[in-house]
């Protein structure tokens, strides 16, 4: 299990007490969104995860530079000194 750091976009700031990152342990993304749920509580769960309990569908996920939800998702394995950014999917037109 490795020492992860997450960094959360300002879309999350009112579930996560305005903390911009945190540092959690674990081996995978879906751990380390566990780990998360529990710090900061069922409102940041319910921003991350829809009532299926799959990501919400307008979040990317991103290790070390990489949007990974639609190569390995919440499987995604984490190393010791990894980068993971939780943002929102942006559009216009």
């Amino acid at each position: 299990m490795g020492q992860v750091k997450v960094f959360l976009s300002s879309v999350l700031a009112n579930v996560t007490r305005g903390e911009k990152s945190v540092e959690v342990s674990a081996s995978t993304l879906s751990g380390a969104l566990n780990v998360l749920v529990e710090i900061y509580g069922d409102g940041f769960k319910e921003k991350i995860f829809d009532s299926t309990g799959k990501p919400r569908r307008l979040l990317n996920f991103y290790v070390n530079g990489r949007n990974v939800l639609h190569v390995r998702g919440l499987e995604t394995e984490l190393a010791d000194g990894d980068e993971v950014f939780i943002t929102p999917t942006v559009s216009g037109g």
